[in-house]
């Protein structure tokens, strides 16, 4: 199934999972990609930035500081150093959560042709891009097609400059746009694929025109199940968490299907049990 054909199934909510399975697993890891699959997520979500030497890798910060043990700006960094970094030092939550004293496992930081190895035919993937350099985008574009990612994948660009510039290189890319995110009729006229609010931006007036835009989009973000339970309530169709296991079980249980025996159970703190 096409990405998109997900956000029409009938009282379907579908499910991103913010930096992997962040929640319990350390943030934007292939181990965070798995058991974000593993659980049956809809879309993973990671961010791409770029090495001193032009490699693209999987990183939130503009620095390596809270989530290695290594530190300075991941541009002043070369992959052949910065593959040596152990990436498990931030446990829990993107707002919430603690940098530990000790690396919590052996993870690194990943190559973006990696996350895209393990994801491709397995979940949609969000690709939040963090660098504008046109070597950059056009490594990033070359890679999206070579996998065949195009109804399975989109880039989320910062800015309608940064989407333009993809535009001109391929047009067979689907993008969202970070800019103006509550101007529904900009993205319109510029032909986004995707949209991705702000949960704070969630009124009633503009609840309703994603209702009536036709476009699918995905919230950012709930990670409590009140947050969860008032977008489902007011029919949100996407909905991006860090923990992506409490909105499925949620899901489930406003089915009112009853759940197998530790099926959407928290499955991963004891990876930060060190």
């Amino acid at each position: 199934m096409k990405l998109k054909q997900l956000y029409s199934i009938p009282g379907k909510t579908v499910v991103t999972a913010h930096r992997g399975f962040s929640a319990c697993y350390p943030e934007n890891t292939l181990a965070a990609f798995s058991k974000a699959v593993e659980i049956g997520v809809d879309i993973v979500e990671f961010d791409v930035r770029e090495t001193k030497d032009h490699q693209l890798v999987i990183l939130h910060d503009p620095t390596v500081d809270r989530t290695t043990d290594g530190k300075g700006a991941i541009e002043d960094w070369t992959w052949e150093d910065a593959k040596a970094l152990n990436a498990t030092y931030w446990q829990g939550m993107h707002r919430d959560g603690q940098r530990l004293d000790h690396a919590a496992g052996d993870e690194g930081i990943p190559l973006f042709s990696d996350a895209l190895a393990l994801l491709r035919g397995k979940a949609g993937i969000n690709i939040q891009v963090y660098t504008s350099t046109t070597q950059a985008l056009e490594k990033i574009v070359d890679l999206y097609l070579a996998h065949g990612l195009e109804d399975s994948a989109y880039l989320m660009l910062r800015t309608f400059d940064d989407a333009c510039h993809v535009r001109s290189i391929s047009r067979r890319v689907a993008l969202c746009v970070g800019e103006e995110r509550t101007n529904i009729e900009r993205h319109i006229a510029f032909g986004v694929d995707f949209m991705q609010p702000m949960k704070h931006s969630l009124k009633a007036p503009l609840i309703k025109e994603l209702h009536a835009c036709g476009i699918p989009y995905n919230i950012f973000y709930a990670n409590t199940e009140e947050e969860m339970t008032w977008m489902m309530e007011r029919k949100i169709r996407g909905i991006m968490t860090d923990a992506p296991h409490r909105l499925l079980a949620l899901i489930e249980s406003r089915k009112g299907e009853k759940l197998a025996p530790g099926l959407y159970r928290p499955i991963g703190p004891q990876f930060f049990s060190k």
